[in-house]
């Protein structure tokens, strides 16, 4: 979605027969335009839930553009890795215990 948005092909991520109507394209732009707000990186840029129920009702008309979410696809380069080698054992004697609790 976010590539889609940042090339100005958001109509790719709805069925073309949504589309036929358009009546309803300014709304599902308008949701999917909320929908990038609602998962900017940073918490502070994100709207509080009334403000999101403004926008989708268009109390707020002028959104504002939304920036880089905070999950996108990235490329890892091969030198830096995260993760060790391999992996560490989760237990000392690869024995595992689950007890089931009921609330």
């Amino acid at each position: 979605a976010w590539k889609l948005w940042n090339e100005n092909m958001m109509q790719r991520l709805v069925d073309p027969s949504w589309l036929s109507e358009h009546k309803y394209e300014v709304d599902i732009m308008r949701c999917i335009h909320v929908g990038l707000l609602c998962v900017q990186e940073s918490a502070k840029d994100r709207p509080t839930m009334s403000v999101v129920l403004s926008m989708l009702t268009s109390e707020i008309v002028n959104l504002p553009p939304p920036r880089q979410p905070a999950f996108i696809e990235r490329e890892v380069s091969s030198t830096s890795r995260s993760f060790p080698e391999t992996p560490k054992p989760f237990s000392i004697n690869n024995l595992t215990i689950t007890n089931v609790e009921g609330r």
